[in-house]
């Protein structure tokens, strides 16, 4: 018994530890999960880039925008600012956008604002256009995946302006983008004046028309590259360009492939400060408002509604359920079941039951019963709505009665003479003295009632 209980308390013990590494082993999975959350202070929180948006922008107007936000909704102020620029951050793993989105969100770009999107997969529509391709994306891979604890990421990030190398021991910030294809639908609202130089490929295309004074003739070339659009080069991670600008009208896009560099890890590591101060320094100076959004996995489906409503037969089946169910509140909706009659409720018959009594009573002729069963009734009535006691019809009963009925006294006492009458028999009881009882009798119910 003595080893069965020592057995016991070993097992207890062991279940124990395992419990405790078990939680501990789930802490630190939440500790190292990659959230880039702006209020997020953990290793793959965003806390310390976002805050440091306010000592690079000191005179710009910062303001979040929720995850959940979708470019579609965006208002005029946000698009057109009057005291300067606006900078837009998306910082996030996966990039995805409508076509209305990515519409509005090229129209914000040509009014002359900045785009910076960070983010680890690139919407294919993006892609097409920019001509390029988002390779690798390994953010959320855990480390003991990746080569020697994440010694490839160690010194391989380079900003154009400097030959300093940055880098941590941490998850992937080797993401790059190639060129795509070697043509492109590229297109913005540029300036169709302007004289390109031989490195952006422009086509000359003489859409002017002659006309007498040769001056105002002017030479246009279109938009329409016969190269892939070249951006802006500004960064490189081991060689392979990962940071790169875009111009779109009068304000530009600016794609990094890296997110995990605005991540808090990987800024307090030393010397990386002065990384993310490049990313910052390449922007404008008259930015007067930043927008931050956060998105961390952004789907290019609003809802599930707006898939079904894509496809031409589900959204005719959809308007013809909603045609069938308005339909079907119209017509249906109106009440079927015939109105109950309301029922009055059951009268007291009881007086009824007396009054057709006292008929047969004196049908038959026989006055004097019937005065008595009158009396009965009237004193059963007295006791029952007045609370009096009706063994002795004296002086004190007349007074009572005279009060709580409210009749004048002499109509009382009038009525318990008749009363004394009927009982002792002292007077024939005909059928004109019955009905001066009855009519007696009939005011004081009926001025009770009242």
């Amino acid at each position: 018994m003595r080893l069965r209980g020592h057995i016991y308390i070993a097992f207890c013990i062991l279940m124990l530890l395992a419990n405790g590494c078990g939680n501990s082993g789930v802490e630190q999975a939440m500790k190292w999960r990659v959230t880039l959350d702006k209020e997020d202070k953990r290793p793959y929180g965003a806390y310390l880039a976002f805050e440091s948006l306010k000592y690079f922008f000191p005179s710009a107007k910062i303001q979040t925008v929720s995850r959940g936000f979708r470019l579609g909704n965006m208002d005029v102020q946000m698009k057109y600012n009057d005291s300067g620029k606006t900078l837009m951050v998306f910082n996030g793993l996966d990039f995805y956008l409508t076509d209305k989105e990515w519409t509005q969100l090229k129209e914000f770009a040509i009014q002359g604002n900045e785009v910076f999107i960070f983010c680890s997969k690139l919407d294919n529509k993006i892609e097409d256009e920019l001509n390029c391709y988002k390779r690798l994306g390994n953010e959320e891979m855990p480390l003991y995946y990746q080569a020697k604890a994440g010694g490839p990421n160690r010194r391989v990030l380079q900003l154009a302006v400097d030959t300093a190398r940055y880098g941590y021991e941490g998850r992937a910030i080797t993401g790059y983008f190639t060129q795509k294809t070697a043509t492109s639908s590229f297109r913005f609202d540029q300036d169709t004046t302007h004289t390109p130089d031989e490195s952006e490929q422009w086509v000359y295309s003489d859409t002017s028309e002659t006309t007498a004074d040769s001056s105002n003739e002017q030479d246009t070339y279109t938009a329409e590259a016969a190269g892939p659009p070249v951006p802006d080069t500004l960064g490189y991670t081991d060689g392979e360009l990962n940071f790169v600008r875009y111009s779109a009208g009068e304000g530009h896009i600016t794609l990094h492939a890296a997110p995990l560099v605005l991540s808090n890890y990987f800024l307090l590591q030393p010397g990386n400060e002065r990384y993310l101060t490049g990313i910052w320094r390449t922007l404008p100076d008259d930015l007067t408002r930043v927008y931050w959004n956060d998105y961390f996995k952004r789907s290019s489906e609003v809802s599930s509604l707006e898939v079904l409503w894509r496809y031409p037969s589900t959204r005719l089946a959809l308007q013809l359920g909603i045609l069938a169910l308005i339909i079907f509140v119209l017509f249906e909706g109106k009440r079927k079941q015939k109105i109950i009659p309301i029922v009055a409720p059951v009268k007291n018959d009881s007086v009824s039951f007396v009054e057709t009594v006292g008929r047969l009573y004196y049908n038959k002729g026989n006055h004097s019963n019937l005065a008595e069963k009158m009396v009965q009734q009237y004193l059963e009535w007295v006791r029952l709505h007045y609370m009096l006691n009706t063994n002795l019809l004296n002086d004190q009963f007349i007074h009572q009665l005279t009060i709580r009925s409210g009749e004048p006294e002499r109509t009382v006492r009038a009525l318990v003479e008749m009363i004394h009458e009927v009982r002792l028999r002292s007077v024939p009881i005909d059928e004109a003295y019955l009905y001066q009882l009855y009519n007696t009798i009939q005011h004081f119910y009926k001025n009770h009632r009242k």
